[in-house]
């Protein structure tokens, strides 16, 4: 048994550029192929063999995992790199409508799924990440005083609704643009009438 101090292996150079190869590649062929793409195809995308693809991922339901991880890091740090900007609100909720468009037939997949994300786990991480910059936004005057975080979450679920429909590429893309317009117009303040 390993004492609680040893720590994992860490992973080749050669191992772990692999490793985001592969979920780059995931990441575009779900994107156009939907979740059931073979993964013999996102193994050519990636430029790796089938044994590497497995070695790094047993199944799509583990793949599809890693690219959430992988998205919300992104996420965290853009918020990270935008922490003092009133506008970081703005721009982190744009960069997760920008991923959930991209990841539109992962997500669905991944919640019905065995072993998939634990839905509440990821609304704390997106709560945490929203919070603070959601504060500023409001105290710059850039959103409603009224917004909340919780409201924040039930638009991103709306846009779900939009983003997992059946549209082609470029039509779910537009039709996510205009659902994000005219949100983002509901969140600014209103002149008193």
């Amino acid at each position: 048994m390993a004492s609680p101090s040893e720590k994992k292996p860490v992973r080749r150079r050669d191992a772990e550029e692999n490793r985001a190869r592969i979920v780059a590649a995931a990441r575009e062929v779900y994107a156009s192929a939907g979740f059931d793409a073979p993964f013999d195809a996102i193994a050519r995308h990636a430029g790796v063999g089938r044994a590497t693809l497995y070695r790094n991922f047993p199944d799509r339901y583990a793949l599809g995992a890693a690219i959430i991880e992988h998205n919300l890091a992104a996420l965290e740090a853009l918020a990270r790199e935008h922490s003092d900007r009133p506008d970081a609100f703005t721009t982190l909720l744009s960069a997760i409508v920008e991923q959930h468009t991209e990841a539109h037939a992962l997500v669905p997949a991944l919640l019905r799924g065995p072993g998939g994300p634990d839905v509440l786990t990821l609304v704390r991480r997106v709560t945490r990440l929203l919070t603070v910059p959601l504060q500023r936004a409001r105290a710059a005057g850039l959103v409603r005083d009224d917004l909340t975080v919780d409201d924040v979450i039930d638009v991103l679920a709306m846009i779900s609704a939009v983003v997992t429909g059946d549209a082609p590429g470029r039509s779910r893309e537009r039709r996510v643009a205009r659902v994000l317009e005219l949100l983002m117009h509901g969140l600014v303040p209103r002149e008193p009438i």
